[in-house]
């Protein structure tokens, strides 16, 4: 039997990690769900209307989607590197290019 395993019960990392991922799980996602889809109806309605896009509003969402691929990044145990508000928010047109999956 492995040695380090009360030890890892007992470490603040793990159980810090756990309340981090859940907080994103249960509070931070909805929050960016309800906002997704907010956008996704204005920008709707607003390019029905007025027939363009509000670049802005795309731009914006474009980084919502970075960080919500950082976030189930680092609660899927992807990446170690903790989302926003731990680190800087993603970089403006750094979503256009997509995620690396290569």
């Amino acid at each position: 039997m492995n040695t380090d395993v009360p030890k890892r019960f007992r470490s603040g990392q793990a159980w810090g990690r756990l309340a981090l991922m859940l907080i994103y799980f249960l509070a931070v996602f909805e929050i960016a769900l309800l906002l997704v889809g907010l956008m996704m109806l204005f920008q709707f309605f607003y390019r029905l209307i007025q027939g363009q896009d509000v670049e802005r509003l795309r731009s914006f969402t474009q980084d919502l989607n970075g960080f919500i691929y950082a976030a189930l990044q680092y609660v899927t145990f992807n990446t170690d590197e903790k989302p926003f508000p731990f680190c800087d928010w993603p970089a403006p047109g750094k979503a256009e290019d997509g995620p690396n999956y290569y």
